[in-house]
Parts: structure tokens; sequence; C-alpha cells
């Protein structure tokens, strides 16, 4: 059965408001790079996710998965944990 993709949406984006709307800055907390290995490890686990729900066919979910990783690596990024190079423009398999 495919997913309905409205639904899934509205799914995850009830739970990013809900996440900010409790998000509280820690201040006195400092970044390292441990924490990046770890953060690292779950985009791998993410990508992992977004392949396994793809061979099963629930590409929402699958593109959600990915979506998330891409995120993380963007936010390692912007705080200046690691630096890579972003894939675009390349053809369909």
């Amino acid at each position: 059965m495919k997913e309905d993709v409205r639904s899934t949406a509205e799914r995850y984006i009830q739970s990013v408001e809900f996440a900010l709307a409790g998000l509280v800055k820690e201040s006195s907390r400092k970044i390292d790079f441990g924490m990046a290995d770890f953060i690292i490890d779950s985009v791998n686990r993410y990508l992992q996710d977004a392949n396994y729900y793809l061979g099963c066919g629930r590409e929402v979910v699958a593109l959600a998965s990915a979506a998330y990783a891409e995120g993380l690596l963007d936010a390692l990024r912007i705080l200046g944990l690691v630096n890579f190079t972003w894939r675009r423009g390349f053809e369909e398999a």
C-alpha cells in the first residue's frame, strides 16, 4: 500500500513544530569533535534507513530519512565541524 504523502508530511511537520516549541538553548554546552563523530554515525544510520525503506517501497519514509541525514550534515558544516561538497546536478543512473 502506498503511503499517504500528505499525512506523512503533516506528521513530520508537526514533530518539528513540537520540538521547536519546546527547544531550550544550552548556553553552557561546548561543541566538540566527539559529538561530530556521534552525529556522523547518526547520518550513516539515517542513510541505511533510507536505502532500506526505498527497497521496501516506502519512498516517502526513504526521502524523509535521506533529508534527515542531509540536515545533520548541513548542521555539522554550519557549526564548522566538517567540510564537504554536495553532489548536485548529477544524472540519474
